[in-house]
């Protein structure tokens, strides 16, 4: 079984365990190494088409990714559909609030119940 394959069959596990469903799952397409000292995205989610896109290769040289950090980039993108974006007046204008401290809660929680799980829980094990 190759990576890819192994990737979207935990990607269905964990979205049944996470009670989140109706979303797609997608590889982003990087073929050179990636300058890591600089911001890159490891993984995105649409709210509107409901697909998660992540990048499943480290990005120096590009091997594949654990999949205890996949799980947890996982958790990451659902609880920004679990707790959606909003919008709030800031310093004289209006900003989007995506990452804020009630979201990165949802996250450990997301993480702590995807431990919980029997299939998914061996990967969090050192």
């Amino acid at each position: 079984m190759n990576h890819y394959s192994n990737i979207e069959q935990i990607f269905n596990q964990a979205s049944k365990c996470l009670k989140v469903t109706g979303f797609a799952f997608k590889v982003m397409n990087r073929k050179a190494p990636i300058n890591t000292s600089k911001n890159f995205s490891v993984g995105y989610i649409n709210l509107k088409t409901k697909i998660i896109a992540l990048d499943i290769y480290t990005p120096k040289r590009r091997q594949p990714k654990s999949i205890n950090s996949i799980l947890r980039i996982i958790a990451h993108e659902i609880a920004h559909y679990q707790k959606k974006p909003y919008k709030q007046y800031f310093k004289g204008r209006w900003i989007t609030r995506s990452h804020y401290p009630g979201f990165y809660k949802q996250v450990n929680k997301n993480i702590k119940k995807l431990q919980k799980d029997k299939e998914l829980g061996e990967y969090f094990k050192k």
